[in-house]
């Protein structure tokens, strides 16, 4: 049995309105006819296969927050009905109407010049402030990856955000900018009193493909992404998640309300405001609970996954300096230049005083990563944390090519006070602190051993 409704990506752009109409000329003939239009997909029921005219009007009082059946739309619409067009939808600004084909009736817009005014003033205004907006955010979003640190390939999304996202900023730039010539060039015919260019189906299609296919596939690619960081840390990656999602949702659920609820646009202010106060205060609760959660041992394990190697407190010190074990936290990931990395720290008591240590274990995919961990480690360490333009914390890194030779690894520095060593060997790297004598052979072996020595 054949479905009796579908829907279909609907990846026109507003300025496209007059390919939408040929579109849905051609589906009616094929036996679809049109019920909604959304931002991403379009609804279609069966009907039988029959010729018939669209038109697709701009409101200029419509818009994305503007209620669907305000005084002022539905008396719009009962005057296209005596021209004779039977309204069916709406999006935003945009008006869609359909009739028989074999009785054409009246146009909607009998004033092309005032057409062309409308188009300019509403659909090309709110399509480059979409635009405008978009750039900014794709700036913004560069920020977070870039420059680029290693911290970025420690994780699946900070992978993809490195590699795609400079992508999807290349396609939403590509966007604007082809806005502002269409907006540019709208405007000068309309001062020199010739047409609008109106776009075709087929350049509109072709329009669809270059923009919003390479989007919608990186968009993917960045779902999969915190899929696979969530398999992880999946208190982080919901959390972080968890605000946007609840946005989009408040949003949609607002869109709703004011579009189908409200009847006139001041109905609209109260609804906002409603929303603006609901995601403030869901942001506080969140950030709360996130803090808290941080705070607590959430992702603190006693038992350690074997496949990775660690060495304790237990197994650096002898005899009576091992003390009491008081407290030890594991975090471990993965991504796919380091499928393997984890935080390790053990806190005892000895001898009357409270001592640790902190390992951080890199396996890259080849030396090239582990070189930029390795480089990004010892940098992070020498500029320390950058707090009102200062730099706190920072760490005078030397080089000790006794030591690097005594443990036999490719790369090898300390901090000048000797609590911290960072070492290399081919893939691996890993970052060791605390009251550790790294110049000890039995500790040089045993971390080596354990750590440094190729599983793989």
């Amino acid at each position: 049995m054949l479905s009796k409704t579908k829907r279909v990506f609907w990846g026109f752009f507003s300025f496209d309105y007059k390919a939408m109409e040929i579109y849905l000329e051609e589906m009616a003939e094929k036996g679809w006819m049109l019920e909604k239009v959304g931002g991403l997909t379009a609804k279609f029921r069966a009907i039988e296969p029959k010729k018939l005219k669209f038109c697709v009007d701009v409101f200029k009082k419509g818009g994305p927050f503007t209620p669907e059946n305000t005084i002022e739309a539905q008396e719009y619409r009962k005057q296209c009905e005596k021209l004779g067009w039977t309204f069916i939808t709406s999006q935003n600004y945009l008006q869609f109407f359909y009739a028989d084909a074999d009785n054409v009736p009246a146009p909607i817009q009998t004033d092309e010049a005032f057409e062309h005014k409308i188009v300019e003033t509403t659909l090309w205004r709110n399509e480059m402030l979409a635009m405008l907006v978009s750039s900014v955010v794709a700036i913004i979003g560069l920020t977070k990856f870039f420059p680029v640190s290693y911290k970025n390939f420690l994780s699946f999304i900070g992978v993809t955000g490195t590699i795609f996202f400079p992508m999807l900023c290349v396609f939403m730039f590509a966007y604007t900018i082809y806005g502002l010539i269409r907006v540019l060039k709208a405007r000068r015919n309309i001062k020199k009193g010739l047409p609008i260019g109106k776009p075709s189906l087929k350049s509109a299609r072709r329009r669809i493909i270059v923009f919003h296919v390479p989007v919608l596939i990186i968009g993917i690619i960045f779902i999969l992404s915190l899929l696979g960081d969530a398999l992880y840390k999946p208190h982080i990656v919901g959390l972080s998640i968890l605000g946007p999602v609840f946005g989009l949702s408040v949003g949609y659920c607002l869109r709703y309300f004011i579009k189908k609820k409200a009847a006139k646009e001041d109905g609209s202010a109260l609804y906002i405001t409603i929303a603006v106060i609901v995601v403030a205060f869901f942001i506080i609760i969140v950030n709360s609970l996130f803090a808290n959660i941080l705070v607590s041992n959430t992702y603190r394990q006693d038992s350690i996954p074997e496949a990775y190697p660690i060495v304790s407190m237990e197994e650096l010190l002898e005899g009576s300096e091992k003390g009491i074990l008081e407290s030890r936290e594991f975090d471990h990931g993965m991504s796919p230049i380091i499928p393997e990395h984890y935080n390790y720290r053990e806190t005892r008591y000895i001898n009357g005083k409270t001592e640790s240590i902190r390992i951080k274990y890199y396996k890259a995919i080849n030396r090239y990563f582990a070189d930029v961990i390795f480089n990004g480690i010892k940098e992070e360490l020498e500029k320390g944390f950058k707090w009102k333009g200062m730099n706190l914390f920072t760490k005078t890194i030397i080089k000790d090519d006794e030591m690097r030779d005594l443990w036999n690894v490719d790369n090898l520095v300390l901090t000048k006070s000797r609590d911290e060593i960072i070492v290399q060997k081919g893939n691996t790297v890993v970052h060791i602190s605390g009251d550790i004598d790294f110049n000890d052979k039995r500790t040089s072996e045993l971390i080596y051993s354990k750590l440094l020595l190729s599983r793989f």
